[in-house]
């Protein structure tokens, strides 16, 4: 760093910018650090600006749009792909949990491509609790702040399941738990979404919210009913479990792939339907 004198450039003892021995007032060359230190603290406090919006969810829908999703789209999606087609050996998608992707034990070489893939998903997926909150606790702030917690939750599970991969009992519970407030948040979002409805100001972006979300939760949540009174083993349910427990699809791993094309198809009629919230 430069010496610079202090009366040569007429700093005044009041300014940020000032000569840190003396207030600008002796004319000798010292060093101008306090404008360097007030220009740390900004971008500082800027940064964590930026990371507290993100966090909340205060972005652009177009950003959501043109660069979240496809981000989601690449990291989720992509990532596990090839690390299918770079698994040592035969893997089918259908039968074998994703998780089989991510542990050392199975896929020594690659396993950080699917590991890496999740837990970025899971951060690209925070801001959207936060959008979505925003847009519906017009409607009801109860249910919109709860789904916001709930899908919050899920992505930092989401995030811990992608890094802990050693330990696989643990990557199961973070794994379940991210499943789980995922699916309690659609589920808090969407009863949002419908009493929407009857909101007369917001009734045409309700409308089209609630139609593109009827397509994915209702029958999301039929599959999970039909799943646990099938696993309850009553006897009402048997038959059907039995026709059906043979078959490749049902098993977790095609379900798995199925409930994250929902998740994501529930986050783009979010990003499409619900105005941003200036």
């Amino acid at each position: 760093m430069t010496p610079v004198s202090c009366t040569a450039i007429g700093f005044e003892s009041g300014k940020s910018n000032r000569c840190v021995r003396c207030g600008g007032q002796c004319g000798r060359h010292h060093r101008l650090r306090g404008g360097i230190r007030d220009r740390g603290a900004e971008s500082h406090a800027l940064c964590f600006s930026h990371l507290i919006d993100f966090s909340s969810g205060k972005v652009k829908q177009r950003n959501l749009v043109r660069i979240f999703l496809p981000l989601i789209l690449a990291s989720y999606f992509g990532s596990l792909t090839l690390a299918i087609w770079m698994f040592p050996g035969p893997f089918d998608w259908r039968t074998r949990s994703m998780s089989k992707l991510l542990y050392p034990s199975n896929n020594p070489q690659f396993h950080a491509i699917g590991s890496a893939g999740v837990a970025v998903t899971g951060l690209l997926i925070i801001p959207f609790a936060g959008y979505i909150g925003r847009g519906l606790r017009v409607i009801s702030p109860v249910s919109a702040r709860s789904g916001a917690l709930a899908l919050g939750a899920g992505a930092i599970s989401l995030i811990l399941g992608g890094v802990i991969v050693l330990q696989p009992f643990l990557h199961e519970i973070f794994a379940r738990g991210a499943g789980i407030c995922v699916g309690v948040g659609m589920l808090a979002f969407y009863w949002c979404a419908l009493r929407g409805l009857s909101v007369p100001s917001d009734e045409r972006y309700a409308r089209r919210l609630f139609l593109a979300w009827t397509l994915i939760v209702p029958p999301a949540l039929l599959v999970v009913v039909l799943r646990l009174l099938a696993a309850a083993h009553f006897q009402w349910s048997n038959p059907v479990y039995r026709a059906i427990e043979n078959r490749s699809l049902w098993h977790l791993g095609f379900w798995e792939w199925i409930g994250s094309t929902a998740v994501f198809l529930f986050l783009l009629g979010a990003a499409l339907f619900l105005p941003e919230i200036r």
